[in-house]
């Protein structure tokens, strides 16, 4: 798919030592839009929406935050840690949107599965449908988290 030019001043945006020492794209060699197009068709193809996911994950951070950094549990389904740093973080998309510098560890209780995420993530998936290019840090694979997060029709039920 061909790549606006907007799309492609953000993407170099997101290289390493822009915004963030380690940027936003991994090894990922898709352009900024292909990355956007294949996370959107997996989302839908759950039945979900990047604003049920982002709801979900911000319930768990919020609930991780009453911890001051010790594990909190939510719905005897999860355990949240909180890990808060100094500063805030820029939305590469360029829209004015700060994110507080958190790191929220989340286990699932049942399976002992961890996954982490930052304020970042969060407001990418739920304003742009941005999980991260594949070998980012910070990617979460929407498969994945939906189902770490208890499932399409838990997320669809919840929203």
């Amino acid at each position: 798919m061909k790549q606006s030019p907007n799309l492609q001043d953000i993407q170099d945006a997101m290289k390493p030592g822009s915004l963030s020492a380690e940027g936003f794209l991994g090894t990922d060699d898709r352009s900024l839009s292909d990355i956007l197009q294949a996370d959107q068709q997996a989302v839908r193809r759950m039945g979900v929406t990047h604003q049920a996911i982002a709801a979900a994950m911000r319930r768990l951070t919020e609930t991780a935050k009453t911890g001051l950094g010790k594990p909190v549990e939510l719905d005897g389904l999860y355990e949240a840690t909180d890990d808060e740093f100094m500063g805030r973080m820029p939305c590469p998309f360029r829209d004015n949107f700060k994110a507080e510098k958190r790191t929220t560890t989340v286990r699932n209780l049942a399976t002992g599965q961890t996954m982490a995420w930052s304020d970042l993530n969060i407001h990418m998936i739920e304003a742009h449908g941005f999980y991260e290019g594949f070998g980012s840090h910070y990617r979460l694979e929407p498969a994945a988290l939906v189902d770490f997060l208890g499932g399409s029709e838990r997320l669809r039920t919840q929203s």
